[in-house]
């Protein structure tokens, strides 16, 4: 399934969004986006709880993730892990 114009534009507004750090939701707070953005196979907006090392965790292109690895994964994350977006 294919995505149209204004689903992927609404998709990376959302995703230029989370890139500031701040997110709205308390679940998200210390998670961080994928560097490799569109190529990863969870999508432009997948979160990942980083490793004790700082690096995202494995994950994978294809059905079940038994494909490639992304090549985010392994990779320490180009954008601050989120906090909640201060109240005004």
């Amino acid at each position: 399934m294919t995505m149209t114009h204004e689903q992927s534009d609404r998709e990376w507004q959302m995703r230029e969004d989370l890139e500031t750090g701040f997110t709205d939701q308390e679940w998200a707070v210390g998670y961080v986006l994928c560097p490799a953005r569109e190529k990863c196979p969870n999508g432009l907006r997948a979160l990942f709880k980083p490793l004790k090392g700082g690096r995202l965790p494995m994950h994978r292109h294809g059905l079940y993730g038994g494909g490639e690895p992304c090549a985010g994964a392994g990779q320490k994350p180009t954008t601050p892990p989120l906090q909640l977006r201060p109240a005004l």
